[in-house]
């Protein structure tokens, strides 16, 4: 299956998890600024990236860079190459193998946040849904919509207050904003957003793990069924 051409990537992730074994100041700044490069696609998939090339560009020394392109290999992002790194890519399959694994963990997460969420972890999730809701009604305000319903599920994992599954979230999201390259699945209208976030907000206030696990499977699976009807077609108008 050919793979999908380039577009505008998702949201990034607000919710890192600290680069475990980073150096502090320099190094960590590095880090951060060269991770949110290749999220934000200033190295496309497969671009080589060397070492010596990027001190100069950043302007810092090889060992603060060796550092930061390590770390960014630990996450996932980046693999080793015959001279240094290169941006990882992966195919339309690594996509979906992904979405599922997201699936998987984040409807974990809302069976825990259904137990554990705070009284101000509910606030903000609210809050977030209205701030979703008035993005979409604005004329041209999918791209906004996105990233607040993006939000919304950064804020879900950390009422889940599940450590590990968090990191495992933000590191699957972070490689599909690479993997997944192709145009955004269709936004399926505001309603039925509105109406999942709701059943994901209800559980969680009446304390439902089960109702929680099977909204977010619910909703989530939506928006995989959407990519693989995006892929499909690509695949389809590539053929001769």
């Amino acid at each position: 299956m050919p793979k999908p051409k380039p577009t505008a990537p998702e949201p990034t992730p607000q919710l890192d998890p600290a680069p475990q074994g980073s150096p502090t100041d320099v190094g960590s700044d590095l880090y951060w600024r060269l991770r949110r490069d290749v999220m934000d696609g200033r190295f496309p998939p497969e671009s080589s990236l060397m070492e010596t090339a990027l001190s100069g560009q950043y302007g810092v020394s090889r060992t603060p860079m060796r550092e930061a392109l390590a770390l960014l290999e630990h996450d996932g992002l980046l693999e080793r190459a015959q001279r240094g790194f290169r941006v990882r890519s992966g195919t339309a399959e690594d996509v979906v193998e992904i979405y599922e694994a997201r699936i998987a963990l984040e409807a974990e997460a809302a069976a825990s946040a259904a137990l554990r969420a705070t009284e101000l972890d509910l606030a903000r999730l609210r809050r977030q849904q209205d701030v979703v809701i008035e993005a979409a009604s604005q004329d041209g305000g999918e791209a906004a919509a996105r990233a607040a319903s993006f939000r919304f599920h950064e804020l879900l994992w950390q009422a889940g207050h599940n450590a590990t599954i968090t990191e495992l979230l933000v590191k699957l999201t972070a490689r599909l904003r690479i993997y997944d390259s192709g145009p955004p699945s269709p936004f399926g209208g505001i309603e039925p957003l509105r109406e999942e976030h709701d059943a994901i907000l209800g559980a969680l206030h009446d304390h439902d793990p089960e109702r929680a696990h099977t909204a977010v499977r619910t909703h989530l699976r939506r928006s995989l069924e959407q990519r693989i009807n995006v892929l499909i077609q690509q695949d389809g108008g590539d053929s001769p």
